[in-house]
């Protein structure tokens, strides 16, 4: 008789975050007591710290782990796709080492999983820079969950959020029943994880919202990419080419990057001085990437090259202008439960 297959894994790749990997564990090992349903696979890309010992210890505790090790560095992207190639839930979820999963949240998700059949389910964040307990904020509405059978519907309410590996669960068990690119055709472009999950939008059923932030996403420890390449050319030709025949799905994430997340970001970075995000190729590849999008040239441009007080004031009133737009374009966006 064949094994039964885990409701859910949780897949967390890692590499040189000993510490960061030990707060998750922290707060997600009380969670797992008492779920056989959900498998924790935990892939180290050859980390260089005591990554080894910290899981070694959490599993003497009785935490059932299955963990692997790459001989050498793989890359992020090719340790994201070996995740999703070992995982053997029916639904899969990656999560990003740094980010914490809040007390409480892993039962509403698999209360949710076992309850009905969904594509994807997004679990909403919530940021936070230093203590996540203390930084923690919830659902200004005080929704709880919306059931979208409605594609475009979804894509409105996830956006740009689709890339936040830690915010999406997908039904692998689906996907393997559908045609799909192959995820390693996906390497090096800091995107890989779009390869499962824009394809169980295109062939969208019915999907989750959680709307009360039960993942905390650290701010301020991203980077090493140019921003302007990966979400820019990347993010473009990414979402068009999983989503060939749904256009108008892949139109709603790059118009709502262009109206409320990228004048965000590229102001922080501007502001801050970050240069980890390559802020000075930014310009010349977002302007040919999107330079024939008139959002471009209202929300984002000027934030790059107005003056700092000025650019400021611009994204302040971009934002205000986005927020009215995204919620007129949601139908029941304020009632608890949908």
């Amino acid at each position: 008789m064949p094994l039964k297959r885990p409701l859910l894994t949780i897949a967390i790749p890692t590499y040189k975050r000993s510490g960061l990997l030990q707060k998750l564990l922290d707060v997600l090992a009380p969670q797992l007591a008492g779920r056989p349903e959900v498998e924790l696979l935990i892939s180290d890309n050859a980390s260089p710290d005591d990554t080894a010992l910290v899981v070694q210890r959490f599993m003497d505790a009785g935490l059932s782990i299955r963990y692997q090790r790459h001989p050498e560095n793989i890359g992020a992207d090719a340790n994201f796709v070996s995740c999703f190639q070992l995982a053997s839930g029916t639904y899969f979820w990656l999560f990003g080492d740094d980010d914490i999963l809040v007390p409480g949240a892993l039962d509403e998700v698999l209360n949710h999983l076992a309850g009905q059949k969904y594509d994807l389910v997004y679990v909403t964040s919530y940021g936070f820079r230093e203590d996540w307990q203390a930084e923690r904020s919830r659902d200004p509405l005080n929704r709880s969950f919306h059931r979208i059978e409605d594609a475009t519907q979804f894509t409105k309410v996830t956006n740009i959020m689709f890339t936040f590996i830690s915010g999406m669960i997908v039904n692998k068990a689906r996907l393997e029943e559908m045609s799909y690119e192959d995820p390693a055709n996906f390497l090096d472009t800091n995107l890989v994880q779009l390869s499962w999950t824009l394809p169980l939008l295109r062939r969208h059923r019915c999907s989750l919202v959680l709307w009360d932030r039960p993942v905390a996403a650290r701010q301020g420890n991203a980077g090493g990419y140019a921003i302007g390449t990966v979400f820019g050319a990347n993010l473009a030709k990414t979402v068009v080419r999983c989503l060939p025949d749904r256009t108008d799905l892949a139109a709603c994430i790059l118009n709502f990057a262009l109206r409320r997340w990228f004048p965000s970001i590229l102001y922080d970075a501007r502001s801050s001085g970050n240069q980890n995000l390559h802020l000075e190729e930014a310009q010349t590849s977002l302007k040919q990437t999107y330079g024939h999008n008139i959002r471009y040239w209202i929300f984002a441009y000027p934030v790059l090259e107005l003056p700092l007080p000025l650019a400021r004031a611009w994204l302040r009133g971009g934002e205000a202008l986005s927020k009215l737009i995204y919620l007129g374009s949601i139908s029941n966006f304020w009632r608890k439960e949908v």
